[in-house]
């Protein structure tokens, strides 16, 4: 009784008239999307999405990086700040236990990826740079040392401070 009362409600709702309309506009948008070498990209403002050339997207990304001068380095670097960063971490054992450097520093480091969210609202729709650092080599280590409290020495004098010198 009960595997037959699951048939049915299977085929009530994968056999409706609305969903099998929603799957055929769903794969008739993916083959536009593939055929018409476009893509989803998400736009600054708003939880809106943007179905964009791939060309004309690569193209607003080349010109924004051409117009703020950004140059290619001939190497990758995260291999080398990685090391820097866990020497620096190691020559901080004063704020920094030994046992916690091997978890702020990244195992397989990555560069920073780029991320362009379109400025719909903007004539031109420009783009807006967002940069993902996650995988970075300095990603996890600022976090702890920002948490970290300044010696007294350090410390910003308090407006009390200034006033009772005697």
């Amino acid at each position: 009784m009960a595997a037959k009362k699951l048939k049915q409600i299977r085929n009530t709702n994968h056999c409706s008239i609305t969903h099998k309309r929603k799957t055929h506009v769903l794969k008739n948008i993916k083959q536009k999307i593939t055929n018409g070498k476009a893509m989803i990209a998400k736009a600054d403002k708003g939880k809106t999405i943007v179905i964009t050339h791939t060309q004309d997207y690569t193209n607003k990304v080349y010109t924004f990086l051409t117009e703020n001068n950004f140059s290619t380095i001939p190497q990758n670097p995260t291999k080398k700040d990685r090391a820097i960063i866990l020497n620096t971490l190691q020559q901080w054992d004063h704020i920094i236990n030994k046992n916690q450097i091997k978890h702020l520093t990244q195992k397989n480091p990555t560069p920073p990826t780029l991320n362009a969210l379109l400025k719909l609202h903007k004539p031109g729709i420009p783009i807006r740079p967002v940069i993902n650092n996650i995988g970075a080599p300095s990603y996890k280590a600022p976090k702890k040392i920002n948490t970290h409290k300044p010696p007294a020495s350090q410390q910003p004098i308090q407006h009390h401070q200034l006033y009772h010198t005697c």
